[in-house]
Order: C-alpha cells, then structure tokens, then sequence
C-alpha cells in the first residue's frame, strides 16, 4: 500500500491547516455570496448572460459540496479525482468563454457552446429513435414519445434562437462563412478566426490562471487517469486515510477562488454587496466552525488579509 506524506501549507492556518477545512468554509461563504448573486440574476435563460453565468457557477458549486461527500462518506479516491478533472474542465469552459476580450466574442462562443450540446442531444436521439416493444405498455409507449417529441421541438427551438442571435453580431457579417461552419458543429473552442485550430482540453485548462507553466494541463492529465479508469486509478490506497485527500482539496480552494473572483469581476457587483447579511445568516456560524479559534473573532479582517494562493 502506497504511503503518503502531508505538506504543512501555511496560507491554511485560518482553518487549522486542514485543506478540507478550507474546501467547507468557502462554500459556505461563497456559496453564500452565490446566493445573493442568485436574487439579482435568477434567470437561467440562454439569452440571459449574467443568469446563465450564474447557474454555471452554481452547479460548479454543487459538485463541489458532492466531492465533500465523496470524501467523507464513501472514501472514494477514484471518484474525488474524477470530480475535480469535471470542475476543471468546467472552469476551463468558463474562462474561455466569458472572460474574453470583447462581448462580441464572448457572445459568439456563448452560443456556439450551447448548439454545441443542442446538436450532440439531437443526433444521439435521431440514431436511436424510440420504438414499441412489448416491453411497455401502450400508455407507456405514448407518454414517452410525447415527452421525446416535446423535447426535440424544444432543443430545435433552442437552435433557431442561437442562429438566429449569432448572425445578429457584427462580427458574423465580417466572418459569415468561418462562423456558419462554427455553428454546423458548435465550435466554440475555436482560437482564432484565420483558421481551423480549436483548443485541446489540455490547452483550456492551461489558458486557466497560474504561476507555473504546463501545470494545470498536467494535473489534468493525471486526473484522467482516474475518470478513464486507466493504471494509476487502481493504486493500492488507504482511502481511509484523510491525508490522501488533502493535495485534490487544495485543487478545490483553487477551483472556489476562481468561483470567487468570477463572482467579484463578472457580473457588475461588489464583494459588499456578495457578502451583505453574510454574519447574520446560517451559514456564518457553520463557517467559524472549520476556522481556527484565533481566526474566529476577527474573521472579516482575517479573510480580508489572508490570501489563499
């Protein structure tokens, strides 16, 4: 069985040098900011940039308090890894997309991202149409393809409204043939628009924010070791031992730090505003729970001058 050592991280004494600690504070808090994120943008509509930017970040979010779980409760090394290679790869799609240079390219790849999905669910269904066996019933069989049928009409809609506002851009007029063949396929991981060369997943996680070059897509790569269930995934560990999780936690604080600063920079409002009313909630007092005591009483002053990485 594989022995594992633990690093000592400074920037985790607020929450008494436990990376797990740190992963439970901050979704408390930033799922608190989430919340209050939330009221001002409710809508997850395609149309609906901040809305649909927040849902995105909300789903991360919840994953995350999954991983939580996973770790705690089913002991699960496989699986833990297998979550965070996910919420890379879904800050990666986040990055790209809604942090580039200009709205108009911003909004092209928005909706290049969502035919890309529309197109996938349309042609998996169109090669496996439903049929009638004797397996269901009749009732059965109609209340499926009514629910198949009112599906399809609605992805089809869906199609239309991205067509139809991505040739409202400026930038389509000037690139009418490039991006009509970008929206046959839902290529919105193109990298420019002189040629065909579209990211890698290994290039999206490097495009990611860090000191080191190579490393995100390296630790990507690690990971799909655990999602393709590929040698490295059946190492003799003792999932038990809490330490063996402490390095994919510290991938999580980065992925909530991100989250964060989305939070703070993306959607026209301030850290007040995200944190207003957050000591006289719930999840305040569950937040103080994982700090270290000398944290507790200054914990505004103390989040305010620590900063994580």
């Amino acid at each position: 069985m594989q022995s594992v050592s633990k690093i000592t991280i400074p920037e985790l004494e607020m929450y008494g040098y436990s990376s797990i600690n740190a992963v439970k504070a901050l979704l408390l808090l930033f799922g608190y900011e989430l919340s209050q994120l939330k009221q001002k943008y409710p809508v997850n509509n395609i149309n609906d940039l901040h809305g649909y930017k927040a849902s995105m970040l909300e789903n991360t979010m919840h994953s995350i308090a999954t991983y939580i779980m996973v770790v705690e409760e089913c002991q699960d090394y496989v699986v833990a890894s297998s979550i965070i290679r996910m919420l890379m790869d879904s800050i990666s799609v986040y990055h790209l997309i809604y942090h580039a240079d200009n709205t108009e390219e911003t909004l092209l790849r928005h909706y290049l991202y969502i035919l890309d999905g529309v197109e996938e669910k349309l042609n998996i269904a169109s090669r496996h149409p439903l049929q009638k066996t004797d397996k269901i019933t009749e009732k059965e069989y109609e209340a499926l393809s009514l629910q198949l049928s009112s599906m399809q009409n609605n992805l089809i809609q869906v199609k239309h409204i991205c067509h139809k506002e991505i040739r409202k851009l400026d930038i389509y007029n000037s690139r009418k043939i490039r991006i009509e063949g970008w929206m046959k396929n839902g290529m919105w991981k193109f990298k420019t628009f002189d040629n065909k060369a579209y990211y890698h997943w290994s290039e999206l996680h490097d495009l990611l924010p860090s000191k080191f070059k190579k490393l995100n897509s390296d630790i990507g790569r690690y990971l799909s070791q655990h999602v393709h269930r590929l040698s490295m995934s059946n190492l003799v560990l003792d999932t038990t031992n809490k330490d063996i999780y402490e390095s994919l936690s510290t991938q999580i604080i980065l992925i909530l730090n991100f989250i964060h600063e989305s939070m703070v920079n993306d959607f026209g409002v301030d850290i007040q505003f995200l944190t207003e009313g957050f000591a006289q909630s719930v999840n305040f007092p569950a937040f103080l729970s994982f700090c270290n005591k000398k944290y507790q009483k200054t914990f505004f002053e103390g989040l305010c001058g620590i900063n994580l990485f």
